[in-house]
């Protein structure tokens, strides 16, 4: 019988791919909290790092942006893809 460690997400799980891609886009993370699909098509990733919230956009695979806080939503790009300031 598998053992699942305490703090870890279940295999396969929105966590557990967005914890990959954030470590994978050298984005230091403590523990992922959700992950939620846009009406644009990016994927809100909210996680702590080091006691602080933070929010990532992602799409297919690829960061768009890191920014400090949660519930922060996307500016909605005229065309393409939106490209933040941090």
């Amino acid at each position: 019988m598998p053992i699942k460690m305490t703090g870890r997400y279940d295999e396969g799980s929105d966590q557990q791919r967005a914890h990959k891609l954030l470590t994978e886009h050298d984005v230091k993370v403590d523990h992922v909290y959700g992950v939620d699909l846009q009406e644009s098509g990016l994927e809100e990733i909210t996680f702590t790092w080091n006691g602080n919230a933070q929010t990532a956009f992602a799409r297919d695979g690829r960061l768009e942006h890191v920014m400090e806080g949660w519930d922060v939503l996307p500016p909605k790009p005229v065309e393409g893809t939106w490209r933040g300031g941090y």
